[in-house]
């Protein structure tokens, strides 16, 4: 495994009511680990569906079950991550999981008591560093003019 020792997450502190809170950048893992909880959320809703379809096509003759299946389950898209991620519930876990670096006792319920709509852009800039610097532009391939 690599060393990490001189590694070190950008942390930024906030203070919120009297007491202050460090949230640490979120990283590649803290992105998995949200984007997995999604996952386990949308399988939950996927199997309620295909009970539910199963139980109505033996309701009604004529339909196959299996050949609905295959239309009633949907996966996690880019897309959806990336609206979820700003979603109240979405901003407080990703807000849990900065948290728990610095404050590993903080539960997910403390840490959606602990963000509040006044300031969820600057908890959000914490996560998020990069956000506040301009996106490099993807390199192009250019060819010289021929002379």
């Amino acid at each position: 495994m690599l060393n990490l020792e001189g590694f070190v997450p950008k942390r930024t502190t906030i203070k919120i009511g009297t007491k202050e809170f460090i949230f640490r950048e979120l990283s590649i893992a803290d992105l998995a680990k949200f984007r997995a909880r999604l996952v386990g959320e949308r399988e939950k809703i996927n199997k309620e569906r295909r009970e539910r379809l199963i139980e109505d096509a033996a309701k009604i003759e004529g339909i196959d079950p299996m050949e609905l299946l295959k239309y009633s389950d949907s996966s996690v898209s880019d897309e959806e991550l990336e609206q979820q991620m700003e979603t109240i519930e979405g901003i407080g876990y990703l807000a849990y999981l900065s948290l728990k670096y610095a404050l590993p006792e903080v539960s997910l319920e403390d840490a959606m008591n602990i963000v509040s709509p006044g300031i969820i852009e600057e908890i959000t800039k914490a996560m998020f560093p990069m956000e506040d610097k301009k996106k490099p532009k993807p390199a192009t391939l250019s060819k010289k003019p021929q002379q």
